[in-house]
C-alpha cells in the first residue's frame, strides 16, 4: 500500500473512532441529566417533518420551513431523542428517548396520546411496527419490547441476549430482523418470539438492516457490504467497501447504494454485488443517501451535499453547508431534506434540480 493511502486509510480511522467517542460521550452524558446535542432523526410524511433532536420532537413545514408544533412544550432533563420517529399505519407519531421512554404524538397537533415511562434503558434505533399493529423497540437492555400501540403498555419482551441495536430494524409478514453492534444479524418470529436464527459477522453493524426482493442487506464495521437470505441467515453475498460502512445500504430497482467512512458512494448490483459504478467525495460519510427518479443524493461528515445520476454515478451539482450530515437523508414536497449536526441549523431543505438551499429551520 503506498504511504499516502495508508495515511488517508488512518485518517479515516480515527474519523470513525471519534465519532463512535461522540456517540458514546454524548449517552454517557446524558445519563447525568444534562441536555446535549443529540444525532438527530427524521420522519416525514405528507407535508410535515417530524425533527427528533435533542429534548423535543418537532413538527415543521416543508413550504416554509416553519415549526408547527413541538413536544414536549418545556424541555425534559430526562428525554432526549437519537433516532427516527415513526410514522405509524394509522398516522401517529411514536418515538423512543435515550431514557427508555416511548411517546406516541399525535402528527398534525403534537398531543401526547400516551408516554411509556419505560426502565431506564436507553433506546437508540428506531421504532419499528409490526404485522400485528405493534411497536417493537429495541432498548440496551438487551431485551425486543412488544408494545400494545393503543394503550402503551408493554405486551412482552423478547431476551435478545444483551445484543444492542442502533439502527432501522427490518420486517416483514413473519420476522422482524435486528442487526446489532456485537457483529449479529437475528431474525425474531413475529408470532412466537422465537430467535429463528442468528448470522455473526464479525464486526459492528452500527446502520441496521434493508430487506428487500429476498435478500438482507447491511453494511459493517470491517468494511463490507453483505447480503443474507432473510430465510436462513446464510451469507448470499458480501464485497467491499473503502472504510467502515456506518449506515445500512439503500436499495433502488436492481442496484444497493452505500457510503462508507473512505469517502466513497458505491453503487452495486443487487443480485451479486457486483461494482456498477463510484463516487469519491472526500469526506467520511456516515449519513444514508437516498434515491428519487435519475438521482441518488449523499452528504458528509463535513457538509458536503452532493447529487449524482443513478445510471453512471456522473455528479449533477454540489452544496457545501456548515456541519456534519449523519442521518438519513428524505426526498419529500419536491425538496431534498438533510440532518445537520454542529451548523448554524439542524435541518436545511435544498433544491432537487440545483443543489441551492431552500430553507433551513433550527431546532428548539
Amino acid at each position: 500500500m503506498l504511504r499516502s493511502d495508508l495515511k488517508k486509510k488512518n485518517a479515516f480511522r480515527l474519523t470513525a473512532l471519534a465519532a463512535l467517542g461522540l456517540l458514546s460521550g454524548l449517552l454517557t452524558a446524558c445519563a447525568g441529566g444534562a441536555l446535549n446535542l443529540s444525532w438527530a432523526g427524521l420522519a416525514v410524511d405528507g407535508d410535515t417533518a417530524y425533527l427528533a433532536h435533542n429534548a423535543y420532537i418537532s413538527a415543521v413545514n416543508l413550504g416554509n420551513g416553519q415549526m408547527s408544533w413541538k413536544y414536549p412544550a418545556e424541555a425534559d432533563s430526562k428525554l432526549n431523542f437519537y433516532s427516527d420517529p415513526l410514522i405509524d399505519s394509522n398516522g401517529f407519531l411514536v418515538a423512543g428517548a435515550y431514557n427508555g421512554a416511548v411517546v406516541k404524538l399525535d402528527a398534525a397537533s403534537g398531543t401526547l396520546q400516551w408516554k411509556l415511562e419505560g426502565d431506564g434503558e436507553k433506546i437508540i434505533a428506531p421504532i419499528s411496527e409490526g404485522p400485528d399493529g405493534a411497536y417493537y423497540v429495541s432498548s440496551e437492555s438487551g431485551d425486543l419490547l412488544v408494545i400494545d400501540s393503543d394503550a402503551g403498555t408493554i405486551r412482552k419482551r423478547i431476551p435478545l441476549g444483551k445484543l444492542t441495536s442502533w439502527g432501522p430494524m427490518a420486517v416483514n409478514g413473519e420476522r422482524i430482523y435486528i442487526a446489532t453492534i456485537e457483529h449479529k444479524v437475528l431474525a425474531v418470529n413475529f408470532e412466537t418470539g422465537a430467535i429463528e436464527w442468528t448470522a455473526d459477522l464479525g464486526a459492528a453493524i452500527a446502520g441496521g438492516v434493508n430487506l428487500v426482493d429476498g435478500k438482507l442487506v447491511v453494511g459493517t464495521f470491517t468494511d463490507k457490504i453483505i447480503a443474507l437470505d432473510p430465510k436462513d441467515g446464510a451469507m448470499v453475498w458480501e464485497t467491499a467497501a473503502d472504510g467502515w460502512v456506518w449506515m445500512a445500504p439503500v436499495i433502488s430497482g436492481e442496484t444497493i447504494f452505500a457510503t462508507d467512512l473512505g469517502g466513497v458512494l458505491r453503487a452495486v448490483k443487487l443480485e451479486d454485488g457486483a461494482p456498477v459504478w463510484r463516487a469519491e467525495l472526500e469526506d467520511a460519510i456516515q449519513a444514508a443517501p437516498v434515491i428519487d427518479g435519475e438521482r441518488v443524493y449523499v452528504g458528509t461528515s463535513k457538509g458536503k451535499v452532493r447529487a449524482y445520476a443513478v445510471a453512471d454515478g456522473i455528479r449533477a451539482w454540489e452544496q457545501t453547508v456548515k456541519g456534519g450530515l449523519y442521518g438519513r437523508l428524505h426526498v419529500a414536497g419536491g425538496k431534498l431534506l438533510a440532518v445537520v449536526n454542529g451548523g448554524d441549523f439542524s435541518l436545511a431543505a435544498f433544491s432537487l434540480e440545483n443543489g441551492s438551499t431552500l430553507w433551513t429551520y433550527k431546532a428548539p
